[in-house]
């Protein structure tokens, strides 16, 4: 019984220092990360052309998502995740990105081209100041 007590500590103890060494990560470069976003307002003044494009209203989205990633302190990368195949909004609407601190201020906006099944992505050139207080993002679909 006395092998029992002292093997349980043990083994908590291990398995504790286990699962904290898997947790640790490397601290993320703040020059080259991704920047979390997420879409405008889907109800109230949202346009016709916005609730589309999430697939809020009337089929499907013009992306499943998109992935905003800094890059070398100096550019913001847009790119969809799964781009619908065919949208009727292809051609006639843009990417409205707005760029945020994390009290929520906004640092700037940019817009894209026209959203095609060829062209959606994006890049777009940032100050040093703003790259470095950028929290997130908020997009929403504009018309041309």
């Amino acid at each position: 019984m006395r092998v029992r007590r002292l093997i349980l500590p043990a083994t908590i103890a291990s398995l504790l220092a286990v699962v904290g060494a898997c947790g640790a990560k490397a601290p993320a470069d703040p020059k080259n990360r991704e920047i979390p976003w997420t879409y405008g307002p889907t109800t109230g003044g949202a346009t016709a052309e916005h609730v589309r494009g999430t697939g809020t209203k009337g089929g499907p989205p013009v992306a499943a998502g998109w992935q905003f990633r800094l890059q070398d302190g100096t550019r913001l990368t847009v790119v969809p995740f799964r781009l619908a195949e065919t949208h009727p909004l292809f051609g006639k609407v843009a990417l409205s990105v707005g760029l945020f601190d994390i009290a929520g201020k906004q640092l700037g906006s940019f817009r894209s081209e026209a959203i095609t099944a060829q062209n959606a992505t994006a890049s777009f050139d940032l100050t040093e100041d703003v790259a470095t207080k950028l929290n997130d993002v908020v997009i929403w679909y504009r018309a041309l």
